[in-house]
């Protein structure tokens, strides 16, 4: 019988492939690309596979059955021995043979989806395997780009790659190989059914013509537009593959133009080659960040709307003989009042993009609010929304889907790309960026003085993952600077739209381990977080047919926000018959448009008599009502703050697990503050940051404390981890050269990996530097990440503590924890720590070692790249962990307020499930 479900399924079938198609569109679109005919010899794709899966497997672990019995190349490939796997009838699965033109649909025939699922829900189908591939180079030191999309990740031998998962042509990968047989093995993951393709490319480097340095990554150029013949913006970022197998240390751009110029500018010129460019090392891509200068005086170039301005540039190196590689920069020549997109410099330095669209009336003439913050005369609030996943935030279909408001921007944040970190830690920290230069710069503004926006006014909405976006802001980030939230089709939390009782590692874990990776992800909780929500006015909006994100979510955030406010009616429901998870008007039709104009005018809504201030983790959560939580007494634990307020003016305070708390400016305040502790007070004046209240003997009694020094030798909101925050700052890697030959090339090569996965995932732009070039006056600019400990990372032996020691020399490394000695074999480490130095509050390193290679590979894939990654300060991984996942783990845990070991934080056992 035809039903929905078998229906959605071929749609599933046909989404993957004209994803497919449309990245291998994108990579004809460079192969047949006359400005790339230099570089490419030939270009095939892998046809013949040997394919071993399903397994299972759960998002967020990458779980690999096989490596219990020696891993996909420690077992026998393509005969016909099989292995157990919860999916398929019987229990065991063996080889299959795939051949195919390009690119490889793996179906399968032995599995029951529909029962798995009926149970299960769609996490159920999730599952994991392996395909190997075999290619032959003729010659010695010949050059290669691989490319593989629709996974994450791929071998050449031993080498890990970095795949385009999302199939958008943004990944190439280079290497340089001998003669022989090679083996690609690609890490399939699927839901029911997989779809993945590899390319290989033989590309000349070196004739007697000419040497060539990179391969341009065309699709991953960042271009402001022009608005009204003035670029809206200076900044124009290209990214490049290294494809020599040494170092790159100097670019330079000509550009084909009498009337622009471009200079290449960089946060890393604080490093050793001291210059403006990066150094990229071999197989690295990396954006190369421009400032744009128009020549004339007036700073206008003639560019109709509706047309294209556009010039050339070349881009060499110190390395490149005869050869620049040309790349066409085209920009977009818009009239002010359309959507437009700017650039702008975002928490890393490095260059990014968003969309605006201008309000209709100018904000000096039309709105003069009179209960918004300081200095919120004459300005707009802005309309701040996320878009869904696999969205171009510039694309007219997202930003033509919000008409032009009367009164407020709207603004169209990336999330750093399509997918980027689902608006969770950078991606949002991303969209706050974009907000503060808009209203800081107003770029594409001629008219600056009338058309000023406010970030303290926010109208917060957004879509499937942007809803989810979206209330994660208000929730867990800034209540303060909402003015309402319209959520449509979005999901709660990653827990609940993707559940963790699948997870491998559960079955033979500690509870404790769960307790933590709980405590890991749970800032990210908008529901945990939602008593935030009970001053703001709400909308929900979804179709009642909606197979994405079900309706659940928001009738479930819907009830707790009712239920917190005792108003069975307070939150607005638009839930549409027979809709799906996109409809035309879904997020702005005459219902979300009157929801916008009812409160676009009402400024910051008034506190309740009594409201909550709940936090897990101050490092993301920005305060509510004028208060900020700064430091825990326990971390990871919830701290929270009763406010009730009083018709004299003061406020009473019930606190749970808090240290140190602030205020800061806000549009309501208190004369004094009482803190109420059972049947004692004590009452204190009303102060704001950086003067703060901390209670540093937990004993109840708060004092006013005024020095700022403990932000260098204790944990504060800049530092308090979890591991992901780390890259929420201008990072490096720094590899260790003073190990084996080996160890140093395994170092170098898997510091580039974890550059290029940071580039594809978000758009980072990371040098990667030996211990050789790195000083500590680094720590000034950067976060740090450490590739290799103190036997084989010169650089490591600087750093003044660290909570995880090393022990042993570069052949037999061990680690030491809490007086406790880890030296097994296939050990790794990986652990957050302070950078013990008073150049900056904040200063963070991470640490990656492993006892042999195999420990430290295991550590490096388990570094966090993707949202919601249960990563904690710190863990020691056994060499049980790629089968057993979380239950192979020694420790883990969350380091205390001054950085080191403490039980209650923690888990640690010396004996594991062989």
């Amino acid at each position: 019988m035809y039903n929905n479900y078998s229906f959605f399924k071929i749609i599933f079938l046909l989404i993957l492939i004209i994803n497919l198609d449309s990245a291998y569109s994108k990579l004809d679109k460079y192969f047949n690309n006359e400005e790339n005919e230099p570089l490419i010899k030939d270009s095939f794709f892998l046809t013949d596979w040997d394919v071993l899966a399903p397994f299972p497997s759960a998002p967020r672990e990458d779980v690999d059955v096989l490596a219990a019995y020696g891993g996909i190349t420690g077992i026998p490939r393509a005969d016909n021995s099989t292995y157990p796997s919860d999916l398929v009838f019987g229990g065991e699965v063996g080889w299959t043979k795939i051949t195919t033109n390009d690119y490889v649909t793996v179906n399968f025939t032995n599995v029951n989806w529909d029962l798995i699922e009926s149970w299960a829900g769609s996490s159920g189908s999730y599952f994991s395997g392996w395909a190997l591939s075999d290619f032959d180079v003729e010659g010695d030191n010949e050059n290669y780009v691989v490319t593989c999309v629709g996974v994450s990740k791929f071998f050449v031998d031993d080498i890990i790659m970095q795949g385009d998962s999302y199939q958008l042509g943004l990944t190439y990968n280079a290497i340089t190989l001998n003669k022989g047989k090679h083996t690609v093995r690609v890490r399939v993951i699927g839901s029911e059914q997989a779809g993945f393709g590899c390319i290989v490319n033989t590309i000349i480097v070196n004739s007697p013509e000419n040497t060539n340095s990179f391969w341009v990554i065309y699709e991953n150029t960042i271009v402001p537009d022009i608005v009204d013949n003035q670029f809206a913006s200076p900044f124009i970022s290209i990214s490049v593959l290294n494809v020599l197998n040494q170092t790159i240390n100097d670019v330079s751009i000509q550009v084909a133009s009498d009337l622009v110029d471009l200079q290449i500018f960089t946060p890393q010129s604080s490093l050793s080659n001291g210059n403006q460019s990066p150094s990229l090392q071999p197989g690295q891509v990396t954006p190369i960040n421009f400032m744009l200068k128009v020549s004339n005086q007036s700073g206008e170039v003639n560019c109709p709307a509706g047309t294209t301005y556009a010039f050339m540039v070349y881009i060499s190196s110190e390395l490149s003989i005869n050869h620049a590689n040309p790349i066409t920069l085209n920009f977009s020549c818009k009239s002010f009042g359309e959507p437009f997109t700017f650039t702008f410099l975002d928490y890393d330095q490095s260059v990014q993009y968003a969309a605006a669209t201008p309000p209709l009336s100018p904000c000096s003439k039309t709105f003069s609010p009179n209960n918004g913050l300081i200095d919120s005369d004459n300005t707009c609030p802005v309309l701040l929304t996320f878009h869904g996943a696999g969205v171009d935030a510039k694309s007219q279909a997202w930003t033509g889907a919000y008409q032009r408001q009367n009164y407020s921007w709207t603004l169209f944040p990336t999330n750093r790309a399509n997918y980027g970190f689902d608006w969770e830690s950078g991606g949002v920290k991303n969209a706050i960026y974009a907000l503060e230069y808009l209203c800081g710069s107003l770029p594409g503004v001629q008219d600056k003085q009338n058309y000023q926006c406010d970030v303290y006014r926010l109208q917060i909405a957004g879509h499937s993952m942007g809803g989810h976006g979206a209330e994660h802001f208000v929730t867990t980030i800034f209540p303060d600077r909402t003015i309402s939230l319209s959520v449509a089709a979005g999901w709660i939390d990653m827990k609940l739209y993707t559940p963790n009782f699948l997870r491998l590692g559960y079955s033979l874990s500690h509870p404790k381990l769960r307790y933590i990776f709980d405590a890991v992800v749970s800032e990210n909780d908008s529901d945990f977080h939602s008593p935030h929500l009970i001053n703001i006015p709400l909308i929900v909006r979804m179709g009642s047919d909606d197979d994405n994100v079900p309706p659940y979510h928001l009738r479930r955030l819907n009830r707790l926000y009712n239920q917190l406010n005792h108003n069975p009616t307070k939150g607005i429901v638009s839930e549409i018959p027979g809709e799906g998870h996109w409809f035309n008007g879904v997020v702005d039709d005459a219902t979300m448009q009157a929801f916008f104009n009812r409160y676009i005018l009402s400024g910051i809504p008034k506190l309740p008599t009594t409201f909550l201030v709940t936090c897990i983790n101050p490092a993301s959560f920005q305060g509510k009502g004028g208060i900020k939580i700064l430091q825990l007494t326990q971390n990871y634990k919830v701290a929270k703050i009763k406010v009730t307020k009083q018709s004299n003016g003061s406020w009473n305070l019930a606190i749970e697990n808090v240290r140190r708390f602030s205020f800061y400016q806000f549009n309501e305040q208190p004369t004094k503050i009482t803190i109420v502790n059972g049947k004692s007070t004590q009452t204190l004046p009303y102060f704001q940051y950086p003067s703060h209240y901390c209670n540093l003997n937990n004993n109840n009694q708060w004092s006013v404390c005024n020095d700022e020094n403990w932000q260098y030798s204790e944990r504060n909101p800049f530092n308090y981890g979890p591991m992901v925050q780390i890259v929420e700052y201008p990072i490096i890697i720094v590899y260790g050269t003073i190990g084996s030959e080996q160890q140093t090339f395994q170092r170098q090569q898997l510091g580039v990996y974890l550059s290029n996965v940071w580039f594809y995932q978000l758009r980072y732009a990371v040098s990667v530097i030996p211990d050789t070039d790195f000083n500590s006056n680094l720590f000034e600019t950067y976060n740090v990440i450490f590739m290799g400990g103190s036997n084989t990372n010169k650089a490591v032996q600087s750093i003044k503590y660290l909570p995880i020691q090393f022990g042993g020399n570069s052949n037999n490394i061990s680690f030491t924890l809490n007086n406790i000695e880890f030296n097994q074999e296939g050990l790794g480490v990986l652990f957050l720590a302070s950078c013990n130095s008073t150049l900056r509050v904040g200063c963070m390193v991470t640490v990656i070692e492993g006892s042999d290679q195999y420990g430290f590979s295991n550590a490096v894939q388990y570094f966090p790249t993707k949202s919601s990654f249960p990563m904690p300060d710190y863990i020691v991984l056994g060499k049980q962990f790629p089968y057993q996942g979380v239950a192979g783990a020694y420790a883990l845990g969350f380091w205390d307020n001054f950085w080191n070991y403490q039980n209650d934080l923690s888990y640690l056992t010396t004996i594991l499930n062989d």
